[in-house]
């Protein structure tokens, strides 16, 4: 989230670090009440991708009416409409560009709350309407840095085989050059990979091809994680520790030499401090703060706003409340899931969180000001 802080952010990132303390206090004692820095839209079930760490494709494929009663255009006009102004916005799915008026919406929510940096994962099977889509979010996008992030867990035929796509690698690479070719220095062309027991093995190949051929903007990688949005409950995914821990390591070496014009040093920074908290907690879950519901959130394709999308702690539905996301947000079930919150240790890396957490936690700052030195 706070690669925002490495970027020609709207929203000065010094303006946000005089703000820990207050936030500080929003978690211990409840107020002030602040609005969250960043925010996460699902914005729709649908996904024409089976992979074998998320269940969302085959949700849809078994039964479409899964999607019936999404948040429509101007249900999010009106959503986006009542938003404080944010740092970070992501939109994922399911595949986001399957949603037919999704780039307005992201075009509507560029216009309207001027956010940093909006990200998108894709999975990048929609070759054309990608490509469109992210033409005309651009055409309005004003100041806001766009994030394009193709997923990308294996090279040739073992990509398709993790996302259950046959042909999906040749078109994410067609995708990504489709996108590069638009030239505009507002948009990060990036990619990320999901490191699963389907995987680990082949990291090296991954991040080589990658960081060699592809050579992306931005290259993110992170674990298979469970996520209520994935609907994988029970799932056998996580690669096994020390495979994962070797991974990691060596892709941060890997990505140091391949550093890209779209990501700064102190995004760097930011990011061997994500993974080497990874890497701990593979070994000694001993949890952290979490700032869930408190920086962070995230409103599913039909209204729910969770802490995040794999703590999903309920905090209510906008259409419960008439749209109106900052009544929701100082509403006693949103009280009530921050209490739950503050009673526990999260073992949480999804990275956006992990990135607010870290900038939220003082004794971490040394650690990311050390990378920054020494990058």
């Amino acid at each position: 989230m706070f690669s925002t802080l490495g970027a020609s952010a709207s929203v000065g990132p010094w303006v946000t670090l005089a703000k820990i303390p207050l936030y500080r206090a929003f978690r211990r004692r409840g107020g002030p009440v602040l609005p969250p820095l960043a925010m996460s839209f699902v914005v729709t079930d649908r996904c024409n991708s089976l992979c074998k760490t998320c269940n969302i494709g085959r949700r849809y494929l078994d039964d479409p009416a899964v999607a019936d009663g999404e948040l429509d255009l101007a249900e999010y006009t009106r959503i986006i409409r009542s938003l404080p102004r944010l740092t970070w916005v992501t939109f994922s799915g399911g595949e986001p560009f399957l949603k037919p008026d999704f780039p307005e919406i992201v075009a509507r929510m560029a216009e309207l709350v001027r956010p940093s940096v909006i990200n998108i994962p894709t999975n990048a099977t929609l070759v054309r309407g990608t490509e469109a889509g992210v033409r005309k979010i651009l055409s309005r996008l004003g100041s806001t840095r766009l994030v394009v992030n193709v997923s990308i867990d294996g090279v040739g035929s073992r990509h398709d085989e993790v996302r259950g796509f046959e042909g999906n690698f040749s078109l994410a690479e067609r995708t990504l050059e489709a996108l590069r070719a638009l030239g505009d220095e507002r948009l990060t062309v990036g990619v990320n990979t999901v490191l699963s027991r389907f995987n680990i093995e082949d990291a090296d190949t991954i991040f080589d091809y990658v960081l060699a051929k592809l050579q992306p903007d931005s290259y993110v990688v992170e674990l298979a994680q469970i996520r209520p949005e994935y609907h994988n409950a029970g799932d056998r995914i996580a690669p096994p520790p020390e495979l994962a821990e070797r991974a990691l390591s060596s892709f941060v070496e890997k990505s140091e030499r391949h550093a890209r014009r779209g990501v700064s040093r102190l995004v760097r920074a930011f990011r061997k401090k994500y993974y080497r908290d990874v890497r701990r907690e593979l070994h000694d879950p001993v949890g952290h703060e979490c700032f869930s519901a408190f920086t962070t959130c995230a409103v599913t394709a039909h209204g729910e706003v969770w802490s995040n999308t794999q703590r999903a702690d309920p905090m209510g539905n906008l259409r419960d409340f008439d749209y109106d996301f900052q009544r929701l947000w100082r509403s006693p079930e949103a009280d009530r899931a921050r209490e739950r919150i503050r009673s526990e240790r999260c073992h949480c890396e999804t990275s956006n969180v992990a990135y607010s957490n870290t900038l939220m936690n003082p004794r971490a700052l040394p650690e990311v000001l050390y990378h920054f030195v020494t990058a």
